[in-house]
């Protein structure tokens, strides 16, 4: 099959969940024997696996606006570029809801070369739109993202709490459950590739955005640093909310005790810290899937995360299994990570599990599953 898969963005230009796992998709469908095409604003990509194709729409000129939400103008300016992809030499195009707009003209579009479209919900939102963008401009949100949860000719969710959340506001069609991947095997080679497994003890990677909560991890460093001395914290990623986060951990005084890495070029680096270190902390708020979580668990890491009705994260990391959920506030979060750091028992429990978890989520088994996908769709339009 020859297979389109399009997002705003494309790893590794741009380093998130969704980029990483469009990335790793295609590499596995592309190691079955198809051929893949990433699409999307990015630079010239060098490195791209056999059978793996990228075609750019331009470069990126921002992704979130200066609140650190995702750009409008960015949207729209995708949107505007979907018209411009040729859908005619694939079989099948497979395309994440996010931002929503682009999937009006691309389902125009589709229908009209009798193409297939795949649609990958990661989270759908619902009353979650008035807090994030207000009283006023939430049901404009809430309705384009009813209508967009309208098409497709086949959809996916990759949680339990999209495929429900999705289930109950389509009209018609099911909704298939297809979580995301890893490459297991990568992971671990990137960990053993590091042979200084002495590094600070907590670890967190992903955007740095407001609802990901990270000042509540630093106001949770500041309780444990009295007891730990050196770096306590790795943090890799980049985001609109940066610079708050370092002025944050300026005013608390743990400057010296959290290591801001900022943007990475791949995620070998982010795999080569986490086994050096002894506890993945997830705090966000709102998680579709959870990305990193998995990363952690792959190497071997318990896994902290913070209560939340808008995250999926505890259908990966189960409670007391993989790892401890607490409550969202820095004293929790600091006495369970205290209590891991201590005690070596549960500790190795808990890392024996996540080991155990996350080889069920290799990206060869997922591709699979899209694989059958696909092909039924193929099949049905012919």
């Amino acid at each position: 099959m020859k297979i389109l898969i399009l997002y705003p963005t494309v790893y590794p230009d741009f380093i998130g969940g969704v980029e990483h796992r469009n990335y790793e998709l295609a590499a596995a469908l592309a190691r079955r024997g198809h051929q893949v095409t990433l699409a999307g604003f990015c630079k010239p990509l060098p490195g791209i696996p056999p059978r793996l194709l990228v075609q750019s729409l331009g470069e990126l000129q921002g992704l979130y606006n200066e609140e650190g939400r995702r750009s409008t103008l960015q949207a729209i300016r995708y949107a505007l570029a979907v018209p411009r992809v040729d859908v005619r030499p694939f079989d099948v195009v497979e395309t994440a809801s996010l931002p929503f707009i682009h999937l009006f003209p691309l389902a125009v579009k589709c229908a009209l070369a009798g193409k297939p479209l795949l649609v990958t919900w990661y989270e759908y939102w619902g009353p979650y739109w008035k807090g994030y963008v207000g009283r006023w401009k939430a049901p404009v949100y809430r309705a384009i993202e009813w209508l967009a949860g309208q098409l497709g000719t086949a959809v996916t969710a990759t949680s339990r709490l999209t495929e429900g959340r999705l289930a109950r506001n389509r009209l018609r069609g099911r909704v298939d459950l297809v979580p995301c991947g890893l490459h297991v095997g990568a992971v671990r080679q990137g960990i053993a590739a590091s042979a200084d497994r002495d590094g600070p003890p907590l670890i967190y990677a992903g955007r740095l955005l407001r609802e990901k909560r990270i000042d509540l991890l630093l106001r949770a460093v500041k309780l444990l640093s009295p007891r730990h001395p050196g770096v306590l914290l790795t943090v890799f990623g980049d985001g609109p909310h940066r610079e708050v986060l370092v002025r944050l951990a300026s005013e608390l005084g743990i400057e010296s005790r959290v290591d801001f890495r900022g943007h990475v070029e791949t995620s070998d680096e982010v795999w080569s810290n986490l086994g050096r270190a002894r506890v993945a902390v997830q705090p966000s708020e709102r998680e579709g899937f959870g990305l990193f979580p998995l990363e952690a668990m792959a190497a071997g890491l318990p896994v902290v995360y913070c209560q939340s009705p808008e995250s999926a994260v505890p259908e990966l990391v189960r409670d007391g299994v993989e790892g401890v959920e607490c409550p969202p506030d820095p004293e929790a979060l600091a006495a369970v990570l205290e209590r891991l750091l201590a005690d070596e028992d549960e500790w190795g429990r808990l890392s024996r599990n996540a080991l155990e978890r996350a080889a069920s989520y290799d990206w060869d088994e997922i591709a699979r599953q899209i694989e059958e996908t696909c092909l039924a769709l193929v099949r049905k339009a012919s």
